[in-house]
């Protein structure tokens, strides 16, 4: 059971808990411990956020909102660029889960942030090899373009990486009894 552990460290001061189909984020909210998910995208699922302690900064978009226990969910559908942000100095829980959910044995979003946060060898290479699997795609900074993100996760992740002999840790779930 200990390669496949309840309780991930994110960063420093960030841990996840994975449960039945969420995620739960907790951000110790001490200086210099947060966390920053840069803007990204799904093509496959949308995302639901639920802060149940603190504020947590969502960009959904372009327009950025502080979400708290009493604003209600951060809803994110599919294709919509986003990214999220503790904020320095508070404290926050969050959950995270997908629309639609994943089969019980097979949660594609678990084994994404087990691989993503497993310290994956190669760099470049290796995070794109995860985005791949993942229905992950980063937003390139000065043009976004969804088919050229699309191309670049797939040319590097989906070819180039496994050809060069890369593997993700995590390709199924333990069989949860």
């Amino acid at each position: 059971m200990s390669d496949y552990p309840d309780t991930v460290v994110v960063a420093q001061g960030v841990i996840m808990t994975f449960q039945d189909q969420i995620r739960t984020v907790t951000v110790s909210g001490r200086i210099g411990e947060s966390l920053s998910v840069p803007a990204h995208w799904h093509e496959k699922h949308d995302e639901v956020i639920c802060v149940l302690e603190g504020q947590l900064s969502v960009t959904i978009g372009s327009e950025a909102k502080i979400y708290t226990p009493e604003t209600g969910d951060a809803y994110i559908p599919k294709g919509v660029v986003h990214s999220i942000r503790s904020l320095e100095g508070i404290p926050c829980v969050y959950t995270e889960k997908t629309n639609p959910a994943h089969e019980k044995e097979f949660d594609a979003k678990e084994l994404f942030f087990r691989n993503a946060f497993s310290r994956p060898r190669g760099g470049l290479l290796s995070v794109m090899q995860i985005f791949y699997h993942g229905d992950m795609f980063p937003v390139f900074p000065v043009v976004h373009s969804m088919w050229m993100e699309k191309a670049f996760v797939t040319l590097l992740g989906g070819y180039i990486a496994p050809c060069l002999g890369y593997r993700l840790k995590y390709t199924k779930l333990k069989k949860m009894d």
